[in-house]
């Protein structure tokens, strides 16, 4: 008997090994099935036409491999011709020589991306393709294994893991590792997890190099990639968790769709990739471009939200409008100090930073003269073309709604791969449709306290504590965008045609391409339609010198040379006609204690609180006994509903008074301190 259960028991050990080794080998032949239709897809008629021109020694002519460059690596492209002559079915048997001149020539980039990602990435895709073909000697292809392991994948995080990840998984199908393949799933799916550090964050941002937005960039690649390996994995033992889906899904959808208007993302979201041509243009991520792109994937691994990513496919190819199945949302990131308002009509979303963050990053000669962006930069968008490619012809001290000093020439970035801000009070309140957010600038010589309140049809935008002694005139900028159409202006009861531009006037209003800008208590305020000009190469070493010219729309607010407690109000009213009607706006408070608008048509009241202190009007009075942001709903009903934030991020509770009745909130804590806590009054 003892025996027969001996026999018995090795006999179900086999079958159970011999089971799992026939899924093994399933799951291997179609992942394999699946990545090589992916990579088939990727011809280039330029590139395969010069991939022709192969020397006898496996070499290009024209490519210098003896280049360190951190971008633009002329010896990448080698790896990338010769992907061209192993799609090219008459060429294909050129490929082990020019394959070994790589193995031998061992160029090398000064950037390490280039040695431990890009190349390990273009080898496995070249081995993958062949891998059928039983063209490349089993020795040669065992060296380039080998040369592709580059990198920790364990140490690496975000969009760096995933890279490396991927090639990882290239090795395991051309070897047939399984071990490999356990090890290159997991982590590659490893980044989809809410983070404290870098990679996708717990308000669904996307944070690399350090706590640096990078939504789109780093957030696009992540994006891209893990949908991508997911679609390869589909239908095996390997598929994406469920759970991993759901956060993956969240991301694409409540966060980075809905930073794109038509087909054109905010220029905040691209980190020093602001400085590089047709970047703002997401129009590849849709089906129309290609059946392997972003959203095409993310349909392919989860059909479920194809109705929904149809409707975003549909406004990015402009197929249908940018208001196009849009909904009112309003969010506000804690994780990198940023406001996303999106409304059918428009967008306009804000960048700042804090002691919390990094300030956008310059690195490998790109973004050379963007240290002012997260200074308060708006991204307001109708048709979403409205600052796509303007980047050379910027004057950066004037990037929309910055408050700056107003130099001769632009100045360039000397401090690389980010600078972390300075000041804590940076914070937003929202209830997911309405919000209202604020930056304390302290940068540059230059200290201000800005604040934006935002509605349906306009957003109020104040500063107040506008000090420098630097030697340059301090400005704040409405906007600078291309110009189009005609601009009209009113001044002293006079309609004035602005087509030519104004120099500090007090103006009560501006209209120009559907969007009008009011001024309720006047300025000093400047405008040019002129002609700039620049070239790519000023703003990012590695591109054309080539000039760009265009004319400009460029209104903005002259504080003056050393100005004290200086202020500044305007209303921004997108998708308007000339004659548009007034806004039920009271700005309550501008004062350096207080910043407070209400809105009589919406019942509500927006207040930030730089320290603790009281709203009293018609109606109400509302007291706090902490800093914070407060946006409170029904303001005239006896049941107000309250949203509440610290910007600090260091407090644990506040109380808050409702004419007789106080309440008291804790903040929320831990990966959540910024986050926005509600309360309603009974």
């Amino acid at each position: 008997m003892d025996k027969l259960w001996r026999k018995s028991h090795v006999v179900l050990v086999l079958f159970f090994s011999v089971t799992n080794t026939v899924h093994a080998q399933d799951d291997f032949a179609r992942i394999d099935s699946n990545i090589t239709a992916y990579l088939k897809r990727d011809v280039d008629t330029a590139m395969k036409k010069q991939s022709l021109s192969l020397k006898e020694d496996g070499s290009w002519a024209d490519i210098d491999y003896s280049s360190t460059a951190e971008t633009n690596w002329a010896p990448l492209m080698h790896l990338n011709r010769i992907k061209q002559l192993v799609l090219n079915n008459s060429a294909r048997n050129k490929t082990s020589n020019a394959l070994r001149f790589w193995l031998n020539a061992n160029p090398t980039s000064s950037n390490w991306f280039q040695n431990e990602i890009a190349s390990p990435t273009a080898i496995g895709e070249i081995l993958m393709l062949l891998k059928q073909e039983k063209i490349v000697p089993i020795s040669l292809q065992d060296s380039l294994i080998n040369r592709m392991k580059r990198g920790n994948v364990e140490k690496a995080i975000g969009a760096n893991k995933l890279d490396m990840a991927i090639h990882m998984l290239y090795r395991a199908c051309i070897s047939g590792n399984k071990n490999l393949m356990d090890s290159a799933v997991n982590q590659a799916f490893m980044p989809i997890t809410l983070s404290n550090t870098e990679g996708l964050q717990s308000d669904f941002s996307y944070r690399q190099h350090g706590p640096q937005l990078q939504i789109s960039s780093y957030g696009e690649v992540f994006l891209i990639g893990e949908y991508k390996v997911a679609s390869w994995l589909v239908g095996t033992s390997y598929a994406i968790p469920k759970e991993k889906l759901k956060i993956l899904d969240t991301y694409l959808i409540n966060t980075y769709l809905r930073t794109i208007r038509g087909r054109y993302i905010d220029f905040n979201l691209e980190g020093r990739g602001i400085a590089r041509n047709n970047i703002l243009d997401k129009s590849s991520i849709t089906t129309a471009a290609s059946a392997y792109s972003l959203l095409a994937l993310a349909k392919q691994v989860n059909p479920n939200n194809s109705v929904m990513l149809t409707e975003a496919e549909q406004r990015i190819s402009q197929t249908q409008p940018p208001s196009y199945q849009l909904k009112p949302g309003h969010s506000y990131f804690y994780k990198v100090d940023y406001t996303l308002h999106n409304r059918p009509g428009y967008s306009f979303n804000v960048r700042t930073v804090s002691k919390r963050t990094i300030r956008t990053e310059t690195g490998n000669r790109e973004n050379l003269t963007g240290k002012f962006l997260p200074d308060g930069s708006t991204n307001i968008q109708r048709s979403g073309s409205e600052y796509y490619n303007i980047m050379p012809i910027w004057e950066w001290d004037k990037i929309p709604g910055i408050t700056s000093r107003d130099y001769a020439v632009d100045q360039k970035t000397t401090l690389f791969w980010g600078e972390r801000g300075v000041g804590a009070f940076s914070g937003g309140t929202t209830d997911g449709v309405y919000g209202t957010s604020v930056y304390e600038l302290n940068y540059n010589e230059v200290t201000a306290k800005k604040a934006w309140f935002f509605f349906d049809n306009e957003v109020v935008c104040l500063g107040t504590g506008i000090n420098s002694f630097a030697k340059e005139a301090i400005t704040t900028t409405v906007n600078q965008a291309w110009q189009k159409g005609k601009v009209k202006a009113f001044a002293t009861d006079q309609l004035i045609n602005a087509d030519k531009g104004f120099t500090a006037r007090d103006i009560n209003w501006v209209w120009h391409d559907s969007i009008a800008y009011v001024f309720p208590n006047g300025g000093q305020l400047s405008l040019t339609t002129d002609e700039q000009k620049g070239s790519w190469a000023n703003i990012n070493a590695n591109r054309s010198k080539n000039e760009v010219k265009g004319k400009v729309f460029k209104l903005w607010f002259n504080h003056g040379v050393d100005p004290v407690n200086q202020s500044y109000a305007y209303i921004v009213k997108p998708g308007v006609g000339e004659n548009f009607k007034p806004s039920p706006i009271k700005i309550i408070a501008n004062t350096s204690v207080m910043q407070a608008v209400e809105h009589s048509e919406l019942h509500m009241l927006q207040v930030v609180f730089y320290e603790a202190g009281s709203v009293i009007q018609n109606g109400y009075a509302i007291k706090v006994n902490q800093p914070c942001v407060l946006l409170v709903k029904y303001i005239n009903t006896n049941n107000p509903v309250l949203h509440v934030s610290d910007p600090t991020q260091k407090l644990t509770d506040i109380t808050i008074n409702f004419n007789t009745v106080a309440a008291s909130l804790t903040f929320p804590q831990g990966d959540h301190k910024g986050a926005t806590v509600s309360f309603q009054f009974n």
